[in-house]
């Protein structure tokens, strides 16, 4: 986050760096509490409440991270506010959906994060300067890759180590997409 708003020149930019930079730090400090605890088996409601921090941060990340790119970037007509409008509201709908049902829909909670996720892409075919999404696009299908270890935690050993390293992988290039291709330039 200090790296993206020491580079940031203008008041646009500015926030979307401290959007970004948040969540990003809000994602790996919610996962990070979150997963110790875990290793120490501990249960009941303080592992309940990790666990529902961790869910609606991964909600608020997967917005934030579309941020940038919707506020930085010209599109036709309006397409980039509304997305950003939209990412915002499903997001927040997701946080609540997590708040209210956490766990007892998985199926569900999987579905509300890939809509979350991949709809707002939709917007980019209106995007005037396309620069940056071939590295946007690679991160986005870590993620999605991810989500296959994902669902197969418990199945396969591993598994939800190699979900975390997608999720490094992806967040590292977007992190440089955003830094490059729209921070800096």
């Amino acid at each position: 986050m200090i790296k993206l708003c020491s580079k940031a020149d203008t008041y646009s930019k500015s926030v979307a760096a401290i959007v970004y930079g948040l969540a990003i730090v809000s994602l790996f400090f919610a996962s990070s509490v979150f997963h110790l605890f875990s290793l120490f088996y501990i249960n009941g409601r303080l592992r309940s409440t990790l666990q529902l921090c961790d869910r609606i941060v991964i909600c608020l990340f997967i917005a934030a991270s579309y941020t940038p790119w919707l506020l930085l970037r010209d599109f036709h007509a309006s397409w980039g506010l509304t997305a950003l409008w939209s990412v915002w509201i499903a997001a927040i709908f997701g946080g609540a959906f997590q708040y209210v049902y956490l766990d007892r829909f998985q199926s569900v909670e999987l579905m509300i994060y890939l809509a979350i996720s991949i709809c707002p892409a939709y917007s980019f075919i209106y995007m005037h300067e396309q620069s940056g999404l071939p590295l946007l696009i690679t991160g986005a299908l870590f993620y999605l890759f991810g989500v296959i270890f994902f669902k197969l935690d418990g199945h396969i050993p591993l598994a939800h180590a190699i979900w975390h390293c997608c999720v490094f992988i992806a967040i590292f290039l977007q992190f440089n997409a955003v830094d490059t291709f729209l921070i800096t330039n």
